[in-house]
């Protein structure tokens, strides 16, 4: 029973180890607006944020740590991120586009990957594409800088969410407005709690639609116009005022900059694989080469990952899965008492009395001992044959 369990037990660890993959450079594509695998050191490119708090005691605003750092992932050894390390503090860190994305006639198409390396207690790990502007100073990127888009994951006590948030301007007020997507119906905790790298995905196309996609996977779609939750056109506004708004909420104001700007109570959240591009076909390219590296987890992967969070499952697969291999092997094991015909320990079934054997094969019977054994052969004949005689005398 030992042996199987350990057996049982070795191949679940070779399953695992199996999964594992090392981690290969991927190529910038020159097409993207912005792309970075933080492979290397982090570079002049990343800004840190200096903004202050406290004009007369020059108390930054954003104290905390980013390092980049390789991966606790396992299943792909050797990959480097961007991680947000202070738990408790602000952090603001941005970089700036190779050219300046506008709204035109061409997708949006925002990427990039987030992995818990602790179990997150509260804080955000969403990504802003920062609006244009001539005064735009990434080394004074904080909560008050304009942004077009706010995209990301954000946990506060129970509550899981995936931002999808677009700020325009208003053409009939003239004030910028902030505009949040439904959140998906579908639960969002195991993002949060897996403690594995997640891929978020945002396109957003000219004709005012929208699509939210988790490690390829579709979780929410819907319209620019009417699902949100405070939609761009509403039913009780006059005809005119609805033909003066921007039926093209796409039309948003363009992007210089990528940023993130967070406050998170756990540390060691990872950033990577940041991509933004007008083109589906770059970003399909370029997410074979980064997210593609990962194996994609069979089912018994599957099923052995989920006793990290659950380990009382390894009492359901021994029963469900363990015991009937053990009980399958315990019945099939040859019976020592009906082995093969030429070995000591094999008799056949029958009434007749067994002589016993207490000598070993590689032991030679004597000479005396056979004829001993023929005497008592003879003798025991000669007697059935009286007791038949007797018999049938009677």
């Amino acid at each position: 029973m030992m042996r199987c369990l350990r057996l049982l037990f070795g191949c679940c660890l070779c399953l695992i180890s199996g999964a594992q993959n090392a981690y290969r450079r991927v190529a910038i594509p020159e097409q993207a607006y912005f792309a970075e695998a933080f492979d290397g050191a982090l570079d002049r490119n990343w800004v840190l944020s200096k903004a202050v708090k406290d004009e007369q005691l020059q108390l930054l605003q954003y104290n905390g740590q980013w390092v980049i750092e390789d991966s606790r992932e396992q299943r792909l050894q050797g990959n480097r991120g961007l991680v947000l390390k202070s738990p408790g503090k602000h952090h603001a860190i941005s970089a700036y586009l190779r050219n300046v994305y506008h709204f035109t006639d061409k997708p949006l198409c925002l990427q990039y990957e987030v992995f818990f390396q602790k179990v997150v207690d509260c804080g955000g790990a969403y990504i802003k594409l920062l609006a244009h502007s001539d005064d735009l100073r990434l080394s004074q990127f904080s909560d008050a800088t304009p942004y077009s888009i706010m995209f990301g994951p954000d946990k506060c006590g129970s509550s899981h969410k995936i931002h999808f948030i677009f700020r325009r301007r208003d053409p009939v007020t003239g004030t910028y407005e902030e505009k949040h997507a439904r959140q998906p119906e579908i639960d969002l905790t195991d993002y949060f709690t897996d403690r594995r790298p997640h891929l978020y995905t945002l396109n957003v196309y000219p004709d005012n639609t929208f699509e939210i996609l988790v490690d390829l996977t579709l979780i929410n779609k819907g319209s620019l116009l009417k699902d949100m939750d405070s939609p761009v056109t509403s039913p009780y506004e006059t005809q005119e005022h609805a033909d003066r708004r921007s039926d093209k909420p796409f039309t948003m104001s363009p992007v210089s900059a990528v940023g993130f700007e967070l406050l998170s109570l756990t540390g060691d959240v990872m950033f990577d694989n940041i991509l933004v591009s007008d083109s589906l076909e770059v970003a399909r390219r370029w997410t074979e080469d980064t997210w593609g590296q990962r194996k994609t987890p069979g089912l018994i992967e599957k099923l052995l990952i989920a006793t990290v969070k659950r380990p009382w499952l390894w009492g359901v697969y021994v029963v469900t899965v363990g015991l009937p291999i053990i009980l399958f092997i315990s019945l099939m094991w040859p019976d020592k008492r009906f082995g093969p015909p030429d070995q000591d320990y094999y008799y056949k079934k029958t009434d007749e009395p067994q002589a016993d054997r207490h000598q070993s094969r590689e032991e030679p019977v004597t000479r005396d001992e056979v004829v001993n054994q023929t005497a008592v052969e003879a003798d025991s004949r000669a007697v059935r044959r009286v007791v038949r005689n007797t018999d049938v005398t009677s």
